[in-house]
């Protein structure tokens, strides 16, 4: 008969040590109590129960000589029991049949008949995917193998409780027997007596046997996650053949993670700690290797409790020189090499490649981290990557500040302009890494089948100027204006923050000195200044910088006056203006119209009397959603920032009810923000029809790309396959993981991204994960996802709002230093554009230079504190 590995789930033994196990159960959604069967050919699954049905899944029944009571959920089964393994017809023939079970109704059923050859110890190792129980190989001590005995699960544990107890009372009698035959004096044993009856201590031979029943406790737990890596990726040995060799080793590591994060050993843990050990923390990019090396730690302690047992008992023959583990105990290989020939082998170490040693595991990711993203600056170990603005494609001191600032990724969102833009800024991020000398990698973000607002009604041409004010609405600093003719670009290193185009005049600029004052009336009527701080020279002659203390609204066609001596004025006027972007303003209680066709978004009309007559409208770009949405399900807008649920569909618009917007000012919804609908199913593939249209243009100028939405294997698969049709092998691909589904499959959609030799990347994209998933599960599953991609040597990109109120608005949040610096973490971090991303990036750059000193990945970089000497110790 084959010899067989089986597991069972979900099981808690009380923490009785009699048993020792450790292995693998199924973990696939739709199942329960699943166990997993081991043969000498192979492996093949078996159930309890499941709610789906799977023609290649077993039910396990187990045949007992007697009734008593209810039938536990696991039975401790004596040497020699038989399993009957019950199926249908197209079940893993693995397990060879002895005999047949009756089919029930219609049923095709076939059974296979397993022998129990001998019984390991349990753990308190607990599993979410179910606890694990290999049984050992031994040799039987029945005299008739064949003979059928069955003991009641119950029974069983008792009677091996019993057993143990009797050793160990046995054990204890010959270790003292010679002490105890010296001891004649009854003084001295009523003195024995009562001390122990005093103080209630355990005699030292207690204490060792407690030790030893410890260590050897936390072996077997040890060993049985080994197991459970192991089978594993024995598990998942069809797709491990299909990764690139240069990813094989990383797969392995990630098959080995997910294994050992899988076991709830919380307990484990604590109690590693609380014995000067590692508890295991840490071993993302080096798990087998962090767990052998515990276990041998463990196995040298145990070796040195021994002898030392043996000394102090005067028995003069030393113990083995280590102790056995489970793989040991039950004859099975370790790492490819049998430990114990005398007992028939079971081959539990599915694959003889060498683990991951510490610093291979580190290194491997630093080496893909500088594949994909190209080198770290001095200082840092966390490389930043910048989304472009549209600007950067025409403003050169843009770019090239960006590069001064610490740039060392530019990123281009496929969401916005075109091709023609793309072009120029390419142009541009290349000529001044070239001019610089810095390196710099260009990403494209695919647009991705993400939901977006449409175009809004365009607004008035009108400029507003505001000065920087503090709480008491003073000002702190006034606002920087350039004035120059229409296509001047700022000179110098001042970063202007408004531009001023105006009609040319003959020699407008050579007449204004520094010191005078521009006047003019505002788009309310109001009289306003600006002061002359500055004049151009060189290839800006023509363009002036002067300040504004007060807020402003300038107009296209507005008229600059400067009075000069002698009464003479000289008059400008203001040119052409871009329109202000319009906004609909929604409260709590508005209606939104979403349309199906492309239309102009506009805010509500009302009547004389100020009630609604029509509501607010604007596009929605996914089609899809108006044939799969229903009424009652929630939608977000713009990151979360206005919510609201659907109250009616139909076949060209939904109406939505606004349910969240902020205070009773209510919330701005602008054009090209996302939507979101977390609880419909639309059913999204990785890449669109606009998707495949830009890729050619991407292929031939990124460095990196970056697939939008990714749900599943499925969509890095068709983004893979046009890939190698274009014979782009180089080209780095970057996973977005923005759905909890993504999350969910996240190892599955790693493995696939490995098939390829392309350098891979995860961007945790934490806006849209945010709005999925809610806001109070972020920080668990962008951590989660961080310690994944770790276990696969992945880099990770730190993703959505980093610095975002600075770079918008000029002054940072405690909150945004705080998460910006627990981008460290990560092997990229990403800034997001706005009128203040230069300072936002020279901000990132300090933040993570000090942070780079302090902390290695996941673990703190203990050094000395600084000013411990002002700390009064």
């Amino acid at each position: 008969m084959s010899q067989a590995f089986v597991t069972q789930p979900s099981t808690s033994y009380g923490g009785q040590t009699g048993v020792a196990f450790g292995a693998f159960a199924n973990s696939n959604k739709g199942r329960s109590n699943g166990v997993l069967c081991r043969t000498a050919s192979g492996l093949c699954s078996m159930n309890r129960r499941f709610e789906q049905s799977d023609s290649a899944s077993l039910a396990l029944s187990v045949r007992k000589s007697k009734k008593s009571g209810t039938k536990p959920n696991l039975m401790r089964l004596n040497v020699g029991t038989h399993i009957v393994a019950a199926g249908n017809g197209n079940s893993d023939r693995n397990v060879k049949s002895n005999s047949k079970a009756p089919a029930q109704g219609n049923e095709k059923t076939t059974s296979r008949r397993l022998k129990v050859v001998s019984n390991a110890a349990p753990m308190t190792v607990r599993s979410a995917t179910g606890l694990l129980i290999p049984l050992s190989i031994v040799d039987s001590e029945h005299e008739d193998p064949e003979e059928e005995k069955y003991v009641d699960a119950n029974d069983f544990n008792q009677l091996l409780i019993q057993k143990n107890k009797v050793a160990v009372k046995k054990r204890r009698a010959n270790r003292f027997a010679e002490e105890e035959e010296e001891i004649t004096g009854t003084a001295k044993n009523l003195h024995i007596s009562e001390t122990s009856k005093d103080s209630h201590s355990l005699p030292l031979s207690d204490l060792a046997d407690n030790y030893e029943s410890t260590l050897m406790n936390l072996i077997d737990q040890v060993e049985g996650i080994r197991l459970h890596a192991l089978a594993l990726e024995r598990w998942h040995a069809p797709q491990l053949k299909k990764v690139h060799r240069q990813y094989y080793a990383s797969a392995r590591n990630l098959l080995h993670y997910v294994a050992f994060r899988s076991l709830d050993i919380a307990d484990l843990q604590e109690r590693l700690a609380s014995s000067g050990l590692s508890s295991l923390e840490g071993c993302e990019a080096h798990t087998l290797a962090t767990v052998n090396s515990i276990g041998s730690i463990l196995r040298s302690l145990l070796h040195g409790s021994q002898i030392k047992t043996s000394r102090f008992d005067g028995n003069t023959e030393h113990k083995s020189s280590q102790s056995p583990s489970i793989s040991e105990r039950q004859g099975v290989t370790y790492n490819g090499q049998p430990t114990n020939s005398s007992t028939p082998a079971m081959d539990v170490s599915l694959n003889t490649d060498e683990d991951i040693s510490f610093q291979a595991g580190n290194s491997m990711l630093l080496n893909h981290a500088e594949v994909l993203l190209g080198p770290s600056p001095p200082g840092r170990k966390t490389v930043v990557m910048v989304t472009l603005p549209s600007e950067a494609a025409e403003d050169d001191v843009l770019v090239r500040n960006l590069f001064k600032s610490g740039m060392n990724i530019a990123r281009i969102n496929c969401a916005h302009d075109n091709p023609e833009v793309w072009k120029k800024m390419v142009r541009k991020v290349r000529f001044f890494s070239q001019l610089l000398e810095t390196p710099c990698r260009i990403s494209f973000d695919l647009a991705g089948p993400k939901l977006r607002t449409g175009p809004m009604q365009p607004g008035p041409s009108v400029l507003k100027i505001k000065p920087l004010k503090d709480s008491l609405g003073e000002v702190v600093a006034p606002a920087s204006i350039w004035i120059a003719e229409e296509g001047v670009k700022p000179m110098g290193e001042r970063i202007p923050d408004a531009c001023v185009p105006v009609v040319a005049s003959p020699k407008w600029a050579k007449k204004i000195q520094i010191g005078d004052v521009i006047k003019f009336k505002d788009a309310r009527g109001r009289l306003r200044e600006l002061h002359v701080v500055e004049k151009g020279s060189g290839a800006a002659r023509d363009g002036i910088y002067a300040e504004c203390r007060s807020v402003s609204y300038i107009t296209s066609g507005c008229e600059l006056a400067i009075s000069r001596h002698g009464g003479k004025k000289l008059k400008v006027n203001v040119g052409q203006l871009p329109d202000v972007e319009q906004a609909i303003v929604l409260r709590v209680g508005d209606k939104l119209l979403l349309k199906r066709d492309s239309v102009l978004g506009s805010p509500a009309q009302l009547d004389k009397a100020g009630q609604v007559v029509v509501p607010a409208s604007v596009t929605c770009t996914l089609a899809k959603v108006f044939d799969v949405a229903k009424p009652g399900e929630p939608v977000k807008f713009d990151d979360g920032k206005i919510g609201g649920v659907i109250s009616s569909v139909s076949s060209s618009e939904i109406c939505v009810t606004i349910t969240e917007a902020g205070d009773h000012k209510g919330k701005k919804l602008k054009g090209e923000k996302a939507i979101n609908f977390p609880e419909s199913d639309l059913s999204t593939t990785g890449l669109t029809v606009k998707d495949a249209g830009d890729l050619d243009f991407v292929v031939a100028n990124a460095d990196i790309l970056a697939l939008s939405f990714v749900n599943g294997p499925a969509d890095v698969r068709v983004l893979q396959k046009e890939l190698a049709r274009r014979g782009a092998d180089k080209i780095g691909i970057v996973v977005k993981i923005e759905t909890e589904l993504g999350f969910q499959r996240l190892p599955s959609i790693l493995l696939q991204a490995m098939e390829t030799k392309n350098p891979v990347g995860v961007m945790v994209a934490r806006g849209d994960m945010a709005v999925e998933c809610g806001w109070q599960r972020l920080a668990e599953i962008q951590d989660q996802i961080l310690l994944i991609c770790e276990s696969a040597h992945v880099p990770t990109i730190w993703a959505t709002q980093v610095l975002e109120g600075l770079a918008k608005s000029g002054l940072p949040s405690r909150a945004e230093i705080t998460d910006a610096a627990s981008g460290s973490r990560a092997e990229c971090v990403m800034l997001n554009k706005g009128p203040y991303i230069l300072q936002a990036v020279a901000s990132l750059d300090d933040i993570l230079c000090r942070e780079a000193s302090h902390r290695r990945k996941n673990q703190s970089v203990l050094h000395p504190l600084q000013n411990l000497h002002n700390l009064g110790m």
